[in-house]
């Protein structure tokens, strides 16, 4: 948590995605924790999107009666889509960006 809460703040970030795709279970200790992180990470300014929670681990949660109160995403690239759509920011092809910098570039810039 230590961790998370300093890189927002070196980041200045606005959202974090917490990612527990790894995680195997999720009991009632594990649940606590992630909700600490998340009013954690609120405080500090950013807000949260978990993602990875497979069927076993939202199954297990809503058996525990535990709510999160967060946005959750099934995968890691659909969290970073939200989370690239909420700030603005969107994820273009490489040859497209490239174009687009040349475009702007001055004719002495472009070697002319």
């Amino acid at each position: 948590m230590e961790n998370l809460l300093q890189t927002i703040v070196d980041t200045e970030a606005e959202i974090s995605i917490i990612d527990i795709t790894g995680v195997p279970t999720v009991d009632t200790l594990t649940a606590q924790h992630l909700l600490k992180t998340v009013a954690a990470a609120r405080l500090m300014g950013a807000d949260c999107i978990i993602s990875g929670i497979r069927p076993q681990i939202a199954q297990t949660m809503v058996h525990l009666g535990i709510e999160l109160n967060v946005i959750s995403k099934a995968t890691l690239a659909d969290a970073l889509s939200v989370a690239l759509e909420r700030t603005g920011r969107a994820v273009t092809k490489l040859k497209k960006a490239a174009a687009v910098a040349d475009q702007k570039k001055t004719p002495a810039e472009k070697g002319q």
